[in-house]
């Protein structure tokens, strides 16, 4: 394979060490190292470090990068971002640290930019704008990092794609953070140590930080989304692109999507380690374990976060608890089941939001399109029969991805969210 080269201009001594700590990627991570590779500033050294990876991430770096990539794969998994960033600050050979997330992408002059800042204003951080791309039709974004006021550092969040620090500052603040000896999630509390320690921050004004957080994203890890970042990049890296790419976020905007800013909540509410673990959960990374399905087997609703797939649960009076869809109009829901035989099943839905939605509805099961029926109850709710195509055994849970068109914003909800359907219990009903 030919390798795809940079250059920079000073590789004895470079401004910035980009860390991209990386966790099984395999070929997902290409766009987000060409983004680094395709920077206009060119007085940087990338620096890959794997948290304990076990596929081929090292070996499709170096086929397509080779030595334009430091490639390091820390001997185990530690879970979090904050050891492959420790160890990168430790290699790292530039003054300042800029961090990228495996699942972002840069603007061509996101490294610019901030050089830029940091020559104007001199800061212990400097901050480029990121906006967060949500699930496809959510109609919800989120903006941070463009400010004036260097005081939002301590109210508001910036994800560590949009900073680069002085590598410094990890001397007088300290190393990140293990997750689960915390309150906050590790970026969070690393960013708020930093404002508590009277660390100075100045933005850049201009967003060129392209965000797919993995948070946003349900069972992400053991589903992971492989077209959004590419297709994203190479926008960006066309001309007028990334005007473009902004102005149909304003159209949206415009029409009514959300973009509500992101503001640190009292992280003292949470026990330490307990936000990590969660997220663990909501990524895919930890599961239940599985049951073994040998007759009809009834599941509740889920209760832990699960992104902008579902709400929190909630309670009906006769059916006990449920949970609505949404904001992304094509959730997932997995159940942690073995079934080594035939088997349908009944899905007892409470509501729709939007009656066109009863009709447009189709279920994937394990990314395959089964055969539905949606079945209107005396009571006002509704049943779904699904059926699987012919397969084999489910030996590793099942994947339910339910298809909409659109979440809706029915009139009579009090919280006024993009919801789709009211989920309640499911029934997995083995055949003879």
């Amino acid at each position: 394979m030919k390798q795809e080269t940079t250059t920079q201009s000073n590789p004895e001594l470079p401004f910035f060490s980009v860390i991209v700590a990386a966790y099984n990627t395999g070929e997902r991570i290409l766009p987000t190292i060409r983004s680094v590779l395709a920077q206009s500033y060119r007085q940087f050294e990338l620096l890959v470090i794997g948290d304990g990876c076990s596929d081929a991430t090292g070996e499709i770096l170096a086929a397509h990068f080779g030595e334009a990539v430091h490639w390091e794969n820390l001997e185990r998994n530690h879970g979090s971002q904050s050891y492959p960033n420790n160890a990168g600050i430790e290699r790292a050979r530039g003054s300042h640290i800029a961090y990228l997330g495996h699942d972002d992408v840069w603007s061509p002059h996101h490294l610019e930019k901030l050089a830029a800042t940091i020559r104007a204003a001199n800061p212990d951080f400097a901050v480029s704008g990121a906006v967060y791309h949500t699930p496809p039709g959510s109609k919800y974004y989120q903006f941070t990092g463009v400010f004036d006021d260097p005081s939002i550092a301590s109210r508001e969040f910036f994800p560590p794609s949009s900073l680069a620090h002085r590598r410094d500052v990890v001397e007088r603040i300290g190393p990140w953070r293990d997750p689960r000896e915390i309150n906050a999630p590790v970026d969070c509390e690393f960013l708020l140590r930093a404002a508590a320690r009277g660390c100075s921050f100045a933005s850049t004004r201009v967003i060129t930080v392209h965000k797919f957080a993995a948070g946003h994203r349900y069972l992400s890890y053991r589903f992971p989304s492989v077209h959004e970042q590419p297709r994203m990049l190479e926008r960006l890296l066309s001309p007028e692109g990334e005007a473009e790419v902004l102005q149909e976020i304003e159209v949206d905007l415009a029409a009514g999507a959300e973009a509500p800013p992101i503001r640190y909540p009292d992280f003292g509410r949470y026990a330490s380690g307990q936000l990590y673990r969660e997220a663990r959960l909501a990524k895919g990374l930890d599961h239940p374990p599985l049951i073994d399905v040998e007759q009809t087997l009834r599941i509740a609703p889920i209760s832990s976060p699960a992104a902008l797939d579902w709400y929190p649960p909630e309670v009906h009076p006769v059916y006990g608890k449920f949970r609505w869809s949404g904001p992304n109009p094509n959730p997932i829901y997995w159940l942690p089941v073995r079934i080594d035989g035939a088997f349908y099943l009944r899905i007892h839905v409470i509501a729709f939001a939007d009656a066109g939605l009863i009709r447009t509805l189709s279920i994937d099961l394990d990314d395959v399109p089964a055969a539905l029926t949606v079945e209107p109850v005396d009571d006002g709710t509704y049943v779904l029969t699904v059926r699987p195509q012919p397969r084999g055994p489910v030996t590793d849970g099942l994947k339910l991805n339910f298809r909409m068109p659109y979440s809706a914003r029915p009139r009579d909800d009090p919280f006024q969210r993009r919801i789709g359907i009211a989920l309640g219990t499911i029934r997995i009903v083995r055949e003879p």
